[in-house]
């Protein structure tokens, strides 16, 4: 782990080589309004105040542009035994930045989601409103079964979500396998905080709490915000169970993202959530 720098602004290798069922996600994937928050560092000292920066963005993960405070409706530090309400927010430059001291060390999931924004449009509209979105595989699966077949028009919210991991001080008790309760989420079989080069990282995807049978999520290296590269995406499936294997060969920030439509619970048939999310991790280097 870093203790130095702010890892968000640390330069990232060669993105990570992933298995042969993976691609590569098209440039107007890559340029999708992602949001997603990422800790100064990923382990903070003992009795330390954990700073969280929240960016917006498609190319540079992860720098970016500021997500106002205004649209934050739900931002937590939880831990394996807690759940705190984070207050303390403003911006900073290009980052969105939030606070929090919690009293106990060990290791913390923290959550932030934005408010919905409610819209209407034609089925094709909702198609290409995932696509350009980093949507393409929900787009896709959307199609193939038809799902907005017969509609004239469909009212759906959008909602962003994001979420990441830090360590508080020497050892305590570990959250990364706590779910958070969001519409769409990653939750880890395996702790994020003990994965380096060569290790292979478990997530299990849940929307509305529950396993997602073979969703698309796309997986991104951190790239240097001073240089030409844009971020790459490696586009994966979760399995059966939900779960997405990810061998990792690069060590840096990683973020996951993922996208989710699903029917109002209790809505009529033309109305549709759509969620989409994210999960920055760090990958150590090589032991």
């Amino acid at each position: 782990m870093r203790h130095s720098r702010p890892t968000s602004r640390r330069p990232v290798a060669r993105l990570i080589t992933m298995t042969a069922f993976a691609s590569v996600v098209g440039a107007a994937s890559a340029a999708a309004h992602d949001f997603w928050i990422i800790p100064d560092m990923f382990m903070f000292a003992a009795d330390a105040t954990v700073h969280v920066n929240g960016r917006q963005g498609g190319d540079k993960f992860p720098a970016g542009t500021a997500v106002q405070p205004e649209r934050v409706v739900d931002a937590r530090i939880i831990g394996a035994a807690s759940s705190t309400k984070i207050t303390a927010m403003s911006v900073d430059g290009t980052s969105l930045r939030l606070q929090q001291k919690p009293t106990v060390a060990g290791q913390y999931l923290i959550v932030v989601g934005l408010a919905s924004r409610v819209s209407r449009s034609t089925p094709a509209g909702v198609i290409r409103f995932l696509k350009a979105e980093g949507g393409a595989a929900e787009a896709g699966r959307l199609e193939r079964e038809n799902s907005l077949a017969g509609l004239d028009s469909v009212i759906y919210a959008a909602a962003s979500y994001a979420a990441t991991l830090a360590q508080v001080g020497v050892g305590g008790a570990r959250a990364f396998g706590k779910a958070a309760g969001l519409r769409l989420e990653f939750v880890a079989l395996n702790d994020p905080a003990h994965v380096h080069v060569g290790d292979t990282l478990h997530v299990r995807v849940l929307g509305n709490g529950a396993p997602l049978p073979n969703i698309g999520v796309d997986l991104a290296a951190g790239v240097d915000s001073t240089a030409t590269a844009s971020v790459v995406r490696i586009a994966l499936n979760a399995d059966a169970q939900g779960i997405v294997h990810l061998p990792l060969s690069s060590a840096g920030p990683m973020m996951l993202r993922s996208a989710y439509a699903s029917h109002k619970v209790g809505g009529a048939p033309t109305e549709w959530d759509v969620s989409r999310t994210t999960y920055v991790f760090n990958v150590g280097a090589k032991h």
